[in-house]
């Protein structure tokens, strides 16, 4: 089961962070419509209308600042934070139109996003994870598999130890029967022998040995 897993969670491969990034992006291109929609109304307010903008009210309004401030100086300031404050709109409206530029609506590439990000979401409640740990939960599995093969390696060079040290003491045993028969056999002449000096013609001795 922990191999099957790790298998299928291989085979899907989410990266670390991934599922956060393709889910922010999904949700982007869901409301694309919208979100163009937003800023090209926020450039229009900020610069781009040509009846009126904040940008044009701003500009009018240096400009009598400006002569108020040749009247009396003491409203110097008020002009300076108006001309900061135009900079902040031309900045402003320069990272609309950059991101007005950036936002592509690719319908292959949402659906793309939207297949992975439910492909995501099935895996994690299968695995009774959050979608967003799952590749957390995936290096986990890894590390409990590689663990467990290496457990299994370690009992297999063990199980290799014990069946050589048993073959070795087979091999050993069986020279040490043949040399107990080859001794048993001039033992039983010797004793036959013996035997028979004791007037006992028929009479024999005999060691019989073994091997298991």
């Amino acid at each position: 089961l922990l191999q099957y897993q790790v298998e299928e969670l291989d085979e899907f491969n989410l990266a670390e962070g991934e599922f956060v990034e393709i889910e922010q992006e999904h949700k982007r291109l869901a409301n694309g419509t919208e979100l163009i929609e937003s800023c090209q109304a926020g450039l229009a307010l900020l610069s781009e209308d040509e009846e009126v903008n904040i940008e044009s009210l701003l500009n009018k309004v240096i400009h009598l600042a400006d002569n108020l401030q040749s009247v009396d100086d003491k409203l110097a300031p008020v002009a300076n934070m108006l001309n900061e404050a135009l900079i902040l709109i031309q900045e402003s409206s320069g990272e609309i139109e950059d991101y007005l530029s950036r936002l592509e609506l690719d319908p292959e590439h949402f659906a793309y996003l939207e297949k992975r990000l439910s492909s995501a979401m099935q895996l994690a409640r299968k695995h009774h994870v959050n979608p967003e740990d799952l590749s957390t939960y995936h290096t986990q599995l890894k590390a409990e598999l590689f663990d467990l093969c290496d457990d299994e390696t370690k009992l297999g060079e063990v199980r290799q130890a014990l069946t050589a040290h048993r073959e070795a003491y087979l091999v050993h045993a069986q020279k040490l029967s043949q040399s107990r028969t080859r001794y048993a056999k001039e033992l039983d002449k010797l004793v036959t022998q013996s035997i028979h000096q004791l007037n006992m013609p028929k009479g024999q001795f005999k060691i019989a040995v073994n091997f298991n």
